[in-house]
């Protein structure tokens, strides 16, 4: 019978768990099952209650009867299957639209009731905001004919970025110069619990690519270039965000990318054309080989270049969109059996009829052409493993989030402090000249652009406006600011107020940036206006420390020599990595980083380096590997 004898403390709970008014329900009705036996937590907007057998269920279809979908007893994959049969060729095919949430529209869910929806500014403005956000597209999904949740899901390589006050720590680049894979696991953990808290249940992360050519835009995304590093960290993130090999209730779905490894860009231009040869294919293939043992929920394909030496279909279609990628060596030769997602692309019945399971990026025009042009077989091979996932997410039993929970948990102490570990950890130190200590300088001289660019201590995956301390920020936080002259990237300043100085710090490197880098592909020299203030540092004779906010391997040969320091910081995160910057300067954290990557002397040296090959620097500036260390930049 439907259960309608609820506790007024139930219904109260729901309202605030949803963040909705009362008035907004059409009916509440909430069951708290108990973990300790085995019935789940029921919380429904609309859907009743229905009490068989003494336990209670959703009636998510609302017939008054309990469907083998709706019986949380049951397999999720029995759940899926019978859920798959009762459902029309159009309902299933927009359970593999993966849309992105810029400005949602109710039928989208309630009519439509598509599968996933990527959130970028939709969910950015704060842990509260966004757990409201995401309750409101549950609560539609709910009211469509079959109730199916949606998964709503963020492109977050490095933290929930995409929510203003979330954790942001640092880039799988400077995560790969610490080589802790405990550690990644409890950054990823940390980022799961986040997540969750805002009811976001998949991340586009982590990356798995190879950082092998120098110049590439994202090789700031990657953990390094070593495969066998790369694939313990990528192992230890997926147990991180999804709690293990098998998904639950308290998961968060990885996607793992950018298959086949996406690292080897034909002369560093995101997008060309990916190289490979028979032997070097097998080293980028690992640390997704590793993916799938660690249990990912899904892989995706990269969306932007071809691989012609697969042959087939890779030769001039992109990954995303290849038979012979998706099919042919992930699925078969592989042995793949989670989702295959795509990357965000235009021609998405070609990505479904090529092998992928969700088409990132699809519009509601794309439903009908799925549902059309793929056979039944096909559309309910990939429907059912998708449903089967979210039941075994526990999302037909619970998708909503508790609002107070999230605005008090993201981004608490602990996990600032987490983030703010692995940024010292990270931090490397490639010479260390400098005498003396900064606690005794009372005038210090701030150049370099990026100074007072907190925006910069991550890349670009990320909401605007996250909150964090630049380095210049965190330096007057430490000294004042009357004691600190910033002259950004001014060299005529340097005579200017070189004279009161007693040291001067410049920070170096590129604005944050996703696919091209700021200072293009073709180069990773200084740019000169950079380059001027530091040399104009040298003639001055200031003891000069250099900070390296270092997203690719640039050309650091006369930076090093101009330098009585040089620290590179990688993108050490904006939630905590300025002030892991200034503590360590200031000799209250060791520094311990050593180098993922290898830092080229000549800019000829990268041209010559083959893109497909780690370690394929011949007397590189500073090897993998390199790393001073020392318990006190203030050498006590």
């Amino acid at each position: 019978m439907i259960r309608n004898r609820m506790l007024i403390v139930l219904c109260l709970l729901l309202i605030v768990t949803v963040g909705v008014s009362a008035e907004s329900f059409r009916s509440e009705y909430v069951y708290l099952g108990s973990e300790q036996d085995g019935t789940p937590q029921l919380v429904s907007w609309r859907a009743p209650i229905l009490e068989v057998d003494g336990l209670m269920f959703k009636d998510l279809n609302e017939n008054g009867i309990l469907d083998d979908y709706e019986d949380w007893r049951l397999l999720p994959a029995e759940r899926a299957a019978d859920l798959v049969q009762r459902m029309d060729e159009v309902e299933k095919a927009a359970q593999m639209l993966h849309i992105t949430l810029y400005s949602p529209q109710d039928q989208w869910f309630s009519e439509q009731n598509v599968g996933f929806a990527l959130a970028y500014n939709y969910l950015h403005e704060g842990p509260r905001e966004a757990a409201e956000a995401a309750n409101r597209l549950q609560q539609l999904s709910e009211s469509s004919r079959w109730g199916i949740p949606l998964i709503i899901s963020m492109d977050s390589v490095m933290g929930a970025s995409w929510v203003k006050g979330a954790t942001l720590y640092p880039d799988q680049i400077g995560l790969g110069a610490v080589g802790d894979a405990e550690l990644v696991r409890q950054l990823n953990d940390m980022q799961r619990k986040e997540m969750l808290a805002m009811g976001v249940r998949m991340s586009l992360s982590p990356i798995a690519d190879l950082a092998t050519e120098p110049r590439w835009g994202r090789f700031q995304e990657c953990f390094g270039e070593d495969v066998d590093l790369v694939s313990d960290l990528v192992t230890a993130a997926i147990q991180g965000l999804q709690g293990g090999e098998t998904l639950t209730k308290d998961s968060v779905m990885v996607s793992v990318k950018h298959f086949p490894g996406s690292g080897p860009q034909e002369g560093g231009w995101d997008g060309n054309p990916l190289v490979f040869d028979a032997e070097s294919l097998q080293v980028h293939l690992k640390p997704f080989m590793v993916a799938i043992e660690a249990g990912a929920g899904s892989i995706m394909p990269y969306g932007y270049s071809e691989v012609p030496f697969l042959g087939g279909d890779a030769a001039d279609r992109p990954a995303h969109e290849s038979h012979q990628v998706m099919t042919e060596l992930l699925r078969k030769e592989l042995g793949f059996e989670g989702l295959i997602q795509t990357d965000w692309g235009m021609r998405h019945l070609d990505a479904a009829l090529a092998g992928a399971d969700i088409l990132g990026g699809a519009g509601l025009r794309e439903i009908k052409r799925l549902a059309e042009c793929l056979t039944p077989e096909e559309i309910d091979y990939r429907v059912e493993r998708i449903l089967e996932i979210k039941f075994a997410l526990g999302l037909f039993e619970n998708p909503y989030v508790d609002p107070d929970y999230a605005d008090s948990f993201v981004g608490n102490a602990d996990h600032r402090a987490l983030a703010y570990e692995a940024a010292s950890r990270s931090l490397t130190l490639l010479k260390h000249e400098f005498e003396g200590s900064l606690r005794d300088a009372k005038n210090l001289l701030v150049a370099g652009g990026l100074a007072d660019n907190s925006d910069a201590l991550n890349s670009g995956w990320k909401v605007a406006g996250a909150p964090g301390f630049s380095i210049l920020e965190a330096l007057a936080e430490r000294i004042g600011a009357e004691y600190i002259v910033n002259i950004e990237n001014d060299a005529t300043q340097v005579a200017i107020h070189g004279e009161d100085a007693d040291v001067a710090i410049i920070v170096i490197g590129e604005e944050a940036s996703t696919h091209q880098p700021p200072w293009g592909a073709d180069t990773l020299e200084i740019p000169d206006d950079q380059m001027a203030v530091l040399r104009a540092l040298g003639e001055s004779g200031i003891p000069t420390i250099s900070i390296v906010v270092l997203s690719r391997p640039y050309v650091l040969t006369e930076l090093v020599e101009l330098s009585d320091s040089v620290l590179v910081v990688y993108r050490p995160g904006v939630t905590e990595g300025a002030r892991a910057i200034i503590d360590a300067l200031y000799g209250h954290r060791p520094i311990t980083g050593t180098l993922p990557v290898q830092i080229p002397r000549t800019m000829e040296q990268v041209i010559n380096q083959r893109e497909d090959l780690p370690f394929d620097i011949d007397d590189p500036l500073y090897d993998v590997g390199h790393g001073i260390q020392t318990s006190s930049f203030c050498g006590i």
